[in-house]
């Protein structure tokens, strides 16, 4: 079965600017997918960190839909602006771009997000401040519950 990369974890950068992977994201990198990795974002809030296979994946989908379609470029063009190719060092570190560390406040203590198939990085406390500052609601959550449940969107709540 293959492990995934789920929950989240405090971590630290160090004044190089290299993030320690936290150890149980480190087991599921070497057991799965090896150490290379993308690192990129989209907006520069926060980073995103896919092993290269994972990342591969997603250019031959890309591939497949054709660049020349408006949100696509955009999309390629903000992952290309802020990606860079990098490996995981033989002591589970991995070195962020100073202008990637820098945009997306990356100091010290972060918080690291395991999202199934690649990582999410944040500055602890503005995640906290954007995407914890407001209560989930109860028709996000009932929302939610239709899509894990294959249950067609309520009238006039269609995406």
């Amino acid at each position: 079965m293959m492990q995934r990369f789920r929950g989240s974890y405090s971590a630290r950068i160090d004044d190089r600017g290299r993030l320690k992977i936290p150890a149980r994201f480190l087991t599921v990198f070497e057991a799965e997918y090896g150490r290379e990795v993308f690192i990129t974002s989209l907006n520069g809030d926060h980073v995103i960190l896919y092993p290269i296979r994972v990342w591969e994946e997603m250019e031959s989908r890309i591939e497949s839909h054709g660049a020349w379609d408006p949100d696509m470029d955009d999309f390629i063009n903000r992952l290309g602006f802020f990606g860079v190719e990098s490996l995981i060092d033989s002591k589970g570190r991995i070195l962020l771009p100073p202008e990637l560390r820098r945009e997306s406040r990356l100091e010290e203590e972060v918080r690291v997000f395991g999202k199934a198939n690649h990582l999410v990085i944040w500055n602890a406390e503005f995640f906290r401040e954007r995407e914890l500052g407001e209560h989930y609601s109860k028709e996000k959550l009932h929302r939610i519950s239709r899509i894990l449940n294959g249950t067609p969107p309520l009238p006039g709540h269609e995406e």
